[in-house]
């Protein structure tokens, strides 16, 4: 009896032994499919989507809701930052999927088109979800407009089109504080020292007035801008790519960049390096739309925190077009001068 018993463990043992080697092997070769356009095996994705679900309830469920989360005032603060942080990848009424939407696995959802429990909305927005594109808003958010935000995603639903713009005009834009004032920015570095580089910032990361009127007609092109300012401030190289034309044209430092394919070889990556360790405050804003152009005119204060700080104050204009019913930028012109 107790030689079986004994059989029996070492049987186990060695089984479990003999797997483990086996999937480490098997994690070794590379042979596992982890391009983002192969979904997982379907036992991977049950793991993954019961333990992504089961913690988020889990933390989420000490959050206290505001009471006056349905309140005009808190959806149409959280309409411009909707806009400019989640459309991309979440939508809006009547807008096609966009090419980062539909690169994206797993998929994010359409919050347009569902209801979602606004304390799980909460702690996903503050502290994102690992390895699936969706990042913590609460590095550079704080609470109250993270609340907004939720506060505009519980409406959405309920939004047509023109509601949606309309809401997004009336908004002021990408605006918020900086959240937790202990994270990381970086290092102290200034990549735009020495160089002559101006930049004006596309109001992301930013705080302060919402500036002149922007017309209805104006506001999905007045996201586009907000979005591609917080892709350059996340590092998102990818989505200021999708938000340019291939034919775009960047006037800079009294240069030229005169494809969307120099930019990204060029000036990109140090332009998203100097708004890492920026703030930059809007001072005011006026855009306009006709037809299928579009153009944003914003001036900001940029405050570098390198090796030497100092202050900027900077004008830019982006000039859009719309074709197929997506808009993108096809004219940048950037310049600053000590503030």
């Amino acid at each position: 009896m107790i030689r079986t018993i004994k059989t029996i463990i070492l049987t186990c043992v060695a089984t479990i032994v003999v797997a483990a080697a086996g999937l480490a092997l098997y994690t070794w070769s590379g042979a596992y499919g982890i391009g983002a356009d192969q979904p997982h095996t379907r036992v991977v994705t049950a793991f993954v989507a019961t333990a992504r679900d089961r913690a988020v309830r889990a933390h989420a469920a000490g959050i206290e809701v505001p009471t006056d989360l349905a309140s005009e005032a808190r959806i149409r603060q959280g309409a411009g930052n909707y806009a400019a942080m989640c459309a991309t990848c979440h939508l809006s009424p009547g807008a096609k999927s966009s090419e980062l939407s539909r690169g994206l696995y797993p998929a994010p959802p359409r919050l347009d088109r569902m209801k979602v429990d606004p304390a799980v909305a909460f702690w996903v927005a503050k502290h994102g979800i690992k390895a699936s594109g969706m990042p913590a808003w609460g590095r550079s958010m704080g609470d109250e407009y993270l609340w907004n935000m939720i506060a505009f995603i519980g409406a959405l639903p309920d939004l047509d089109a023109d509601a949606y713009r309309a809401l997004v005009a009336q908004s002021g834009g990408h605006s918020h504080d900086d959240g937790n004032d202990d994270h990381d920015h970086g290092d102290d570095t200034d990549p735009h020292e020495g160089t002559g580089h101006e930049h004006g910032a596309a109001d992301a990361g930013t705080s302060g007035a919402a500036g002149p009127p922007v017309d209805a007609g104006a506001a999905p092109a007045v996201a586009v801008v907000d979005a591609f300012g917080a892709a350059l401030v996340a590092g998102d190289l990818a989505t200021v790519k999708d938000l340019l034309d291939p034919a775009v044209v960047v006037l800079e430092g009294g240069g030229a960049e005169r494809s969307r394919d120099e930019y990204m070889d060029h000036h990109a990556g140090a332009d998203a390096a100097f708004l890492k360790g920026a703030h930059v405050t809007r001072t005011s804003r006026t855009a306009r739309a006709s037809g299928d152009l579009a153009w944003v005119a914003t001036e900001s204060t940029i405050h570098t925190h390198g090796a030497r700080p100092a202050t900027l104050a900077s004008s830019e204009t982006m000039t859009l077009a719309r074709h197929d019913g997506v808009w993108r930028i096809v004219h940048i012109h950037w310049s600053s001068q000590p503030g």
